[in-house]
């Protein structure tokens, strides 16, 4: 037992333990999991989490998805036979993630009956809904039964349904999602099998305008255009300057400047740009551009 092998490594006093176990439970009950797949074309996944084919799956870039929400931790599930058990040193091993750890220890294993799922899970400080930037959105596969257009939506006759019950489509789903630059994909079974593919399909919004890409205000003034050596010209701070007004979460601009450090490492010149995202908070999202990238990102802005 947990009780006795702390009792004998602390000389019979748990207290200390017992806190540190209490304080840990206590902020347990504010922690939210985002589960997710590492795959979209599981036909079980399909079953149990999709209205059985009606509904829809959402492909992230992972990695953006983390960088703007901050997770205080993400892992694989492993999947094993055996549970597995909390020890002395998985409460008290001194790690400054210990939250996550004892997260991924207490729900990061699953039977090797679920490894089909091949899961994800982010852990968040407190649960309920989450701001993310919409462009960690990859794509959208829509289910085998899913309604295309709003009139076969209509024609199913469950306006009586609760909202949280109610099937949507193809269409709304398009039209609520318009100027995001979203790929679409709808499944199909591969001819004399049970397996799924996923076909790529037109946006029917494509030619909408671009998600939340109105131009904020840029305080000229925290722009340093120094180019300390690597020969920048001026146009390239600007061209910073109107990607991050653009951003869909910018609040205020911090600063853009060359990143020496950055720069040196690298052998060319990277430009940093951070800004803040909310009012009164002094956390950033932070950018480091070569000039190349610059361009690209300049040149999507279709000014």
């Amino acid at each position: 037992m947990l009780v006795d092998s702390v009792s004998e490594n602390l000389g019979g006093n748990i207290e200390p333990v017992m806190k540190q176990f209490n304080i840990l439970c206590e902020q347990l009950k504010n922690v939210g999991i985002y589960s997710l797949s590492k795959h979209a074309l599981d036909e079980l996944l399909w079953a149990y989490y999709a209205d059985s084919h009606s509904g829809f799956c959402i492909e992230y870039e992972l990695d953006q998805l983390i960088k703007f929400i901050k997770p205080a931790g993400h892992f694989e599930v492993d999947y094993k036979n055996d549970i597995p058990k909390l020890t002395f040193d998985s409460l008290l091993g001194g790690k400054s993630d210990q939250l996550n750890e004892l997260l991924k220890l207490a729900t990061g294993t699953k039977s090797k009956a679920w490894i089909h799922e091949q899961e994800v899970r982010i852990t968040m400080n407190n649960y309920g809904r989450v701001d993310y930037d919409y462009r960690t959105i990859k794509a959208i596969y829509f289910g085998l039964r899913m309604p295309k257009t709003n009139k076969e939506l209509e024609e199913l006759k469950h306006g009586e349904l609760p909202d949280s019950l109610k099937k949507v489509s193809q269409e709304q789903v398009m039209s609520d999602l318009r100027g995001r630059g979203i790929k679409y994909y709808e499944l199909s079974l591969i001819p004399k099998t049970y397996k799924l593919e996923s076909i790529p399909i037109e946006d029917i919004y494509s030619d909408s305008n671009r998600y939340k890409c109105d131009p904020k205000f840029i305080d000229t003034s925290l722009i340093d255009y120094n180019e300390y050596g690597w020969n920048v010209s001026k146009e390239y701070f600007n061209k910073v300057s109107e990607i991050v007004s653009r951003e869909p979460k910018f609040y205020a601009l911090n600063s853009i400047h060359i990143a020496s450090q950055k720069s040196k490492e690298k052998n060319e010149p990277i430009i940093f740009a951070g800004y803040f995202y909310k009012e009164n908070s002094w956390e950033q999202i932070k950018n480091y551009w070569t000039l190349s990238e610059i361009d690209k990102l300049y040149a999507e802005l279709d000014i």
